[in-house]
C-alpha cells in the first residue's frame, strides 16, 4: 500500500438548497434511500439494523458491474440540521476493510449550503479514490432529492414490484423469464430486455437503468440477503 501525505478525506459542495432542505433528505428514511449507500453506477439494496437509534446497521448495494457489496456502520451522533457523524467500514470493493470515521456537516453559505464531509484514516492512494467516488455520487444524488427530484429508486421498485403491480412488469418478467427457461443466449436477453426498457419512451432513461437492474435482479434469482422480497419485475409508472 502506497503511504498518503495525509489520512483523511475532506471533500466539500455548495448546493442552493437551505440546510434545512438537505437535512430534511437525510432525516428522513424514504428520501435518505434515494440518494444514500450505492457507489456510482450501482443500486441500493435495502437495509438492516436501527439507524436512528444508534445500533449497528448494514446497507446492502451492487456496484456497477452487479456484484454485491455490504457498507456496516453505526451513527455516533446526530445534530438536528446541521449533519451527523459516524464510523463505516465495507466488505468488497475498492473501499478497502478498516472502519473509518466520518463527519458530515451542513453550513448555511452564499444563499444555499456548505456541504463538507471529512472521512479516515484512510489506507492508500487507492481507497482513497474510491471514497471521493462514492462521496461524489451520494451527493450529488442528495442535492437532487433535497431540491424535490423523485431520483429513481432500486430498493423502491423492488417493494413496489413484487405483487406484478403493472402490466409492462408483468408482460417484460414474463417474456425475458420465458425465454430464459427456454434456454436463449444471454445476449439475445440483454437485447429484449434493452428494447423493453431503455425504448420505450415514456421512461426516462435513468429510471429505465434502474428498472433494467430490478428485472436482471429477478431474472437471475433474486437479491443478497437484506435486498427485499418478492417475485415481480420492475414496476413502470
Amino acid at each position: 500500500m502506497s503511504e498518503l501525505e495525509t489520512e483523511w478525506l475532506e471533500l466539500e459542495w455548495w448546493v442552493a438548497q437551505s440546510p434545512e432542505q438537505v437535512f430534511a433528505a437525510i432525516e428522513d428514511p424514504f428520501q435518505m434511500r434515494r440518494w444514500y449507500g450505492a457507489p456510482a453506477g450501482g443500486h441500493r439494496l435495502g437495509e438492516e439494523g436501527d439507524v436512528e437509534g444508534g445500533e449497528p446497521f448494514r446497507v446492502n448495494v451492487l456496484d456497477a458491474k452487479g456484484a454485491p457489496l455490504t457498507q456496516t456502520g453505526r451513527i455516533l451522533k446526530v445534530h438536528p440540521g446541521r449533519g451527523f457523524e459516524m464510523e463505516l467500514a465495507w466488505n468488497g470493493g475498492d473501499f478497502g476493510y478498516e472502519t473509518t470515521r466520518l463527519s458530515f456537516t451542513l453550513q448555511p453559505a452564499e444563499g444555499g449550503t456548505r456541504i463538507e464531509v471529512r472521512q479516515g484514516p484512510i489506507s492508500s492512494h487507492a481507497v482513497e479514490d474510491a471514497h471521493r467516488a462514492f462521496w461524489k455520487a451520494n451527493v450529488g444524488r442528495l442535492t437532487r432529492v433535497a431540491s424535490g427530484e423523485a431520483v429513481p429508486c432500486f430498493e423502491e421498485f423492488w417493494e413496489e414490484s413484487s405483487g406484478f403491480v403493472e402490466p409492462l412488469g408483468m408482460a417484460a418478467y414474463t417474456v425475458l423469464a420465458g425465454m430464459r427457461e427456454a434456454g436463449a443466449a444471454p445476449e439475445l436477453l440483454a437485447q429484449v430486455e434493452e428494447t423493453l426498457y431503455s425504448h420505450l419512451s415514456r421512461l426516462p432513461e435513468e429510471t429505465a437503468k434502474v428498472l433494467g437492474a430490478v428485472l436482471r435482479a429477478r431474472l437471475q434469482g433474486g437479491l443478497p440477503s437484506g435486498g427485499g422480497e418478492g417475485g415481480g419485475a420492475g414496476n413502470a409508472r
